[in-house]
């Protein structure tokens, strides 16, 4: 059965995740932000760069975005931040890539920091020594195509 619904705490079958096309995968996750009333300044880069980090995760331990999850998760986060906190860092890999001339070894650099990121740092990248925000769990959301 192939996906039809996108919930970013909820991991999706790696198999079925990738058996969608690349535009099926970002239209679920660009639905899932406008239904759930999830208001963002350009939408469809945030859909894309969701797809990116998701294809990162199905593609299981080739990379290791799916370890980070697990461990940001597991740190704290609901799975949807975590996928938040990867997604800075997937996108500040995409601007040093664009504004050095020779990007040999970025990928090393990108898995490097994706292996050091923390739940602690991601809650305290505004001010240090502020404590981390407490919030509650979102509720879960059920949508119908």
């Amino acid at each position: 059965m192939a996906v039809q619904l996108y919930d970013p705490d909820v991991a999706p079958s790696p198999d079925e995740w990738l058996a969608l096309d690349e535009s099926e995968r970002t239209t679920l996750i660009a639905a899932y932000h406008e239904q759930a009333g999830i208001d963002l300044p350009n939408a469809r880069f945030h859909a894309v760069l969701h797809t990116i980090i998701e294809n990162q995760i199905a593609m299981g331990d080739q990379v290791p975005v799916a370890a980070a999850v697990k461990r940001l998760v597991e740190e704290g986060l609901s799975r949807h931040e975590a996928i938040h906190c990867l997604m800075q860092t997937m996108a500040e890999h995409m601007k040093a890539i664009l504004a050095s001339p020779n990007a040999r070894g970025a990928n090393d650099r990108y898995y490097a920091k994706v292996q050091a990121l923390t739940a602690y740092d991601w809650l305290n990248r505004g001010d240090p020594d502020e404590p981390p925000p407490v919030r509650p769990r979102p509720k879960r959301l059920r949508f119908r195509p």
